[in-house]
């Protein structure tokens, strides 16, 4: 779904950063400042006037520094014909762009884009008093020093999916099981404990017979650097997907090609009846990292990226784990590298630079932050029936709607606004009864015409970042 209502927080205003927050929802603002100070107070985080001592850096040294690489990214900008403030359309040439002619440059510029806190793309404000100079300057300080390190971890982050991609692709390309070489399997047993602490033995099964099968698996992957560098999850997928042959047939074979092809279950199907295995596997899968953790031919991300190519585990992981909140306080730690989807969904970008403040209806209305969002989370029926009437309209009008958006002026986005309230089908009883619920309608079909818009931006984000990451 592009366009949906926000789900409403339990906000306790005796907690100081709630308590700013329902000062923004109630349309009192808090100055940017007071928002740096209690982060860096609840962080335990060092001032601006701390961090550049710390650094050795001088505050005009890196206000410099921080002008002198946004003249540069937007010279770069302008050189390749990309706009600075039209963030939609920046994105669609980037696609365009990194599609057909990608670079290593152009990566750089993608990462900026997707990184940058405000600096590169925002406008620069009018200031003239030296209290808010101050303050706006702390902020590029700040910004800059975000930027530079975000963008190194994307990049860092973009350059190692793909070499992984190509590792393993060599791997599963290996037909023959190597013949076993005499090496220390003294880790049979404690992988032997570890799966019969998770899983039933098979009813033909025999601990004796996994015990000597682990052993050989163990002996097959010390005869290859390959296999070596990801024996946790060849053993897994032994384990797993060979489970009833490994547990009772003596001398077992298994066939190389068959354990790399991707489990074609799917989370969500039987009705989540799967998930008791989904968890037992990937605590199997965990347990067997930590067996290997010290030692040192295993690549472990290269592992967890083998693991997301063949399981649906990951997703089961993000859907029904990271959510749970059961499960927020696990010791366990599941480093899947993000894919670029979620990479672009992780940086939030967004076309729009103010927030609520480029809602032309929200801005016209009168209306106050809290007044929408209370409205958006309501429990009253009618209102839930309406909102998730315009919704069904505006989702499958998407892309007919996103077009007409971005050509609207000022006065066109209120009157297309009006006519996505007339052409929802919402039936006569639920029509707004007053100009103010008219006006929270007419907000909040604003809000989901700039979700689309951003929807449709961040794919074109991820068709920019699939072209550009099969460069480096």
């Amino acid at each position: 779904m592009i366009f949906e209502v926000t789900v409403m927080l339990c906000l306790d205003k005796n907690d100081l950063l709630d308590n700013m927050i329902l000062q923004e929802l109630s349309g009192r603002p808090v100055p940017f400042d007071i928002w740096l100070d209690a982060m860096d107070e609840l962080a335990g985080e060092p001032d601006c006037e701390q961090l550049l001592e710390e650094k050795g850096l001088s505050r005009e040294d890196v206000l410099r520094s921080a002008e002198a690489y946004k003249t540069g990214f937007r010279r770069r900008l302008s050189d390749r014909d990309l706009p600075v403030y039209d963030r939609f359309a920046l994105c669609r040439l980037l696609s365009e762009q990194a599609q057909s002619e990608p670079s290593e440059e152009l990566l750089r510029i993608y990462c900026g884009i997707l990184c940058d806190p405000g600096l590169l793309l925002d406008h620069e404000p009018e200031i003239t008093d030296a209290e808010d100079r101050t303050d706006y300057e702390e902020q590029i300080i700040w910004q800059y020093f975000d930027l530079l390190t975000e963008q190194n971890k994307l990049l860092h982050t973009i350059k190692q999916r793909k070499e992984l991609a190509g590792r393993f692709e060599k791997i599963t390309k290996e037909n023959r099981s190597p013949k076993p070489v005499d090496c220390d399997t003294g880790r049979s047993y404690e992988i032997l404990q570890c799966f019969l602490g998770l899983f039933d033995m098979p009813q033909k099964g025999n601990e004796s017979i996994l015990l000597d099968n682990l052993s050989h698996y163990i002996q097959v992957a010390g005869a290859s650097p390959a296999l070596k560098s990801i024996e946790p999850l060849f053993l897994f997928r032994l384990l797993t997907r060979r489970q009833s042959y490994m547990c009772s047939q003596p001398g077992f074979e298994a066939k190389l090609p068959p354990l790399w092809r991707r489990d074609n279950n799917k989370v969500d199907e039987n009705n989540g009846r799967n998930f008791k295995q989904y968890r037992l596997n990937l605590h199997l899968f965990c347990r067997l990292c930590h067996i290997y953790r010290k030692d040192e031919a295993v690549d472990f991300p290269l592992c967890w990226y083998g693991l997301e190519q063949v399981t649906v585990l990951k997703a089961f992981y993000w859907d029904h784990i990271a959510t749970d909140w059961r499960y927020a306080d696990s010791e366990d730690d599941f480093p899947f590298i993000p894919t670029i989807e979620e990479l672009v969904e992780d940086f939030l970008f967004s076309c729009f630079e103010n927030g609520y403040g480029d809602n032309v209806l929200f801005m016209d209305s009168g209306l106050t932050y809290r007044e929408l969002e209370r409205f958006q989370c309501s429990s009253n029926p009618a209102i839930s029936h309406t909102l998730e009437k315009l919704s069904d309209y505006m989702n499958c009008h998407a892309a007919e709607l996103a077009e007409r958006f971005l050509q609207a002026d000022l006065p066109q986005v209120k009157v297309l606004c009006r006519d996505i309230l007339e052409q929802a089908g919402i039936e006569g009883i639920y029509q707004p009864k007053s100009a103010h619920n008219l006006a929270l309608f007419l907000a909040s079909i604003n809000g989901g015409l700039m979700d689309i818009q951003d929807y449709f931006a961040g794919q074109y984000l991820i068709q920019a970042g699939h072209a550009l990451s099969a460069t480096v």
